[in-house]
């Protein structure tokens, strides 16, 4: 042994299963080793490496196997020099195998085929012992590694394979008439193959090559599709219906309380049909209770409810459930403006295109009329502008208020659900009761606590900003609490737009002869003043028009594509092109959420094209464990009862709770139109969420019951006096 390498020893020792050492078997010496049996190995080692040590019992047979491993390693050595000198150029090869003992050897072969730009070499191995090819020439050797049954047999399949892989991505990329075809994919194909022999990593990287060039031509294709056969950069011409009925055209602006809704709703009941278009549900349901209660039959029609109305020709409807191939007589689009609003101006847009109606009312501000105007102009359909005077004067408080100064009548506006909230304990400490109102709250409930404030059984009522909307929320002053608001990616001053919509709301034709505005505890009468002064660029004549794919778009662009993968369709259409037009596409983000979650499930493209517009807020933990349920449902075909998103008991339940779970109402029901058989309760979901709604009106003004005036100036606990002039 001692002409061996102490290294390769110390190597094919250590892989022994019966050679340890001290430290491994738990002793700190290797005497202690020894009085427990176990010797040392004896053979040469290197320097540092010498406390091997081997069961003494064991000693002689250890030794022998080594000695039979480092002969065998001293042959295979000189077989891999001998396969140097014998097999150069040769298709097969010999390599170091990991044991020290054995040898790879190789076979490789080159597989030519058309439009690759150089043949694609593959190699098979198999590990041998060394004293299997050991004493044989260098004839011999090439003529057994040649002709190696196992080695030429796993050579054959991985040319077939191969073979067959190209032979599919050929027919795939078929006689293409446009820059997608095989030559294309070859070039990513051979660049993958330069480095790589192995038949399963080549076809591995081969299959992730393929789908992106797959996902890419069919990216590309969708796009020109697109822009061929829907033409965004022509989106009228999507609303044939609209487009064959000489529509005529009528704006009516003027500020808030100038009558554009009572001048509308009269147009509506003289009309044969007619279709009543609202930015909230809760203003739908408004019109058509006051259309049914002056005998005009109308159906109420938004994304999370339907009522149906005997002998209804008119419909009251969220903007969104614009039906463009059904004509009527007469259709109102209430809140023009709206066609600037980044989240949902695609809706406007398309009813502004596409309302299949002999007249259209367009109500809204007037700094929306040069945009309409020029939409008018694009359609040329002819236009009639009717201006509203406000029917009752508004005056801007010259000085900002505090909380003391707040008094019954009062309507304050805060922009988020925390700041109503905040505002509504700060009012009730101070001795006044409140009604909230804001857009996590289901309509019935916003309408109690409306109601609650018209029938001065709450002193004052914080909104958000929906009040705007054309709630009907008849109060003395509106007072802003703040000048900001988050428009969902980032925090921005109100523009003098929506400042005049909501200040607007302030005084009431009968009601408030005179109505007034301005700030409370935050801001300045200066402030709010220049917001009014500066202009809404969002609704500048040449802004552009929010446009976003309908369903049956996504269904013929999937049909054409061959897919049913969401995300594809959704890219396809993000990059339609609208130069030189005045719409441009409306983010997409949102919807691209929801097609990454219905791309990981085994559904259908019906049931994937249903889904994808759902009315869900994914970053509402609500929405997003409702619609898990939902897509869970469809994906095994099995009925989700109410009662699995829904609790039968809300007892005990808070406030946040029971908004969430009027969130789970709405999209139950949104889902159960779509997919009656698998969300079997929809005729119970309006009871349960009315009992939901009565609940929490009942805890919404249990706390805002009027609680004990603070104790006078002076006395332990009493507010702070405020020193110093007043902010104007």
């Amino acid at each position: 042994m001692s002409d061996l390498d102490p290294a390769l020893i110390h190597a094919l020792a250590a892989a022994h299963p019966e050679v340890t050492t001290a430290a491994t078997a738990g002793y700190n010496r290797v005497e202690q080793a020894e009085a427990a049996g176990l010797v040392p190995l004896g053979l040469p080692l290197p320097k540092g490496k010498r406390d091997l040590l081997v069961p003494a019992e064991r000693r002689a047979a250890i030794l022998l196997e080594i000695e039979g491993a480092a002969d065998r390693a001293r042959r295979r050595d000189a077989l891999l020099e001998q396969g140097r000198r014998a097999l150069a150029g040769a298709r097969a090869a010999l390599h170091p195998a990991e044991d020290r003992t054995r040898v790879r050897a190789t076979l490789a072969d080159e597989l030519p085929w058309p439009g690759l730009p150089a043949p694609v070499r593959l190699q098979v191995a198999r590990t041998l012992d060394a004293l299997e090819l050991a004493d044989l020439t260098d004839a011999e050797l090439a003529g057994r590694l040649e002709g190696d049954p196992a080695l030429t047999a796993a050579l054959d399949d991985a040319l077939s394979r191969t073979a067959a892989r190209l032979r599919g991505y050929a027919e795939d990329a078929g006689e293409a008439t446009d820059a997608w075809t095989f030559a294309s994919l070859a070039d990513r194909l051979a660049r993958a193959a330069r480095y790589r022999e192995g038949v399963d990593e080549l076809l591995a990287r081969w299959e992730r090559e393929f789908d992106a060039w797959r996902r890419e031509r069919a990216e590309a294709r969708g796009r020109a599709y697109v822009d061929r056969h829907f033409d965004f950069a022509r989106f009228e011409n999507l609303f044939p219906v609209a487009r064959g009925m000489g529509r005529r055209l009528v704006l009516v602006t003027g500020p808030t309380n100038s009558g554009k809704t009572h001048r509308a709703i009269a147009a509506l009941k003289e009309a044969r049909d007619g279709v009543y278009l609202a930015p909230l549900r809760l203003l739908a349901l408004e019109v058509m209770e006051r259309l049914n209660a002056e005998g005009t039959p109308t159906a109420l029609l938004t994304g999370e409810e339907e009522v149906r109305v005997p002998g209804a020709r008119h419909t009251a409807s969220t903007i969104e459930m614009l039906d463009p191939d059904r004509p009527v007589e007469v259709a109102v689009i209430d809140e023009i403006q709206m066609l600037a609003d980044p989240e949902r101006g695609w809706a406007w847009t398309a009813a502004l295109i596409g309302a299949p109606a002999d007249t259209v009312y367009i109500l809204g501000a007037p700094e929306a009329r040069p945009l309409v105007e020029r939409v008018a102009a694009h359609l040329g359909e002819p236009l009639e502008v009717v201006e509203l005077e406000r029917k009752t004067p508004l005056t801007l408080l010259e000085r900002r208020l505090e909380w003391p100064d707040v008094e019954p009548g009062d309507a304050l506006i805060a922009f988020s659900r925390r700041e109503v909230l905040g505002v509504r304990d700060t009012l009730l400490a101070r001795g006044l009761s409140v009604a909230t109102v804001y857009g996590a709250l289901a309509p019935a409930v916003r309408r109690r606590e409306a109601a609650r404030f018209v029938s001065g059984e709450a002193d004052v009522v914080v909104a958000t900003d929906a009040i705007g909307m054309g709630l009907n929320l008849p109060c003395r002053r509106v007072l802003f609490t703040a000048l900001e608001k988050f428009d969902g990616s980032a925090v921005r001053p109100l523009t003098s737009t929506e400042v005049k919509q909501i200040a607007g709301r302030a005084g009431r034709f009968g009601q408030h002869e005179e109505g007034a505005f301005g700030v409370v505890a935050r801001g300045t009468p200066g402030a709010l003043k220049r917001l009014l002064e500066v202009a809404d660029t969002r609704l500048r004549p040449d802004a552009p028009l929010a446009v976003r794919p309908t369903r049956g778009m996504l269904r013929r662009l999937a049909e054409y594509l061959g897919t049913g993968e969401t995300v594809l369709l959704v890219d396809c259409f993000a990059a339609a092109r609208t130069a030189g037009s005045p719409y441009r596409l409306a983010a997409l983000a949102a919807m691209r959420r929801v097609a990454v979650l219905l791309d990981a499930r085994r559904l259908g493209l019906a049931a994937r094209l249903d889904l994808l517009l759902v009315p869900a807020d994914l970053d509402e933990a609500a929405d997003a464990r409702v619609l898990t349920a939902i897509l869970d449902a469809v994906e095994a075909g099995e009925p989700l009862p109410l009662g699995r998103v829904v609790p039968a008991r809300t007892d005990g339940l808070d406030t946040d709770a029971l908004e969430g779970l009027t969130r789970a109402c709405d999209l139950y029901h949104w889902a159960a139109r779509k997919f009656p058989t698998l969300l079997p309760d929809r005729e119970r979901v309006r009871a349960t969420r009315d009992a939901i709604g009565k609940r929490l009106s009942e805890m919404l003004a249990s706390r805002a019951r009027r609680r004990e005036a603070p104790p006078a100036a002076g006395f332990r606990g009493a507010p702070r006096k405020r020193f110093g002039p007043r902010r104007r």
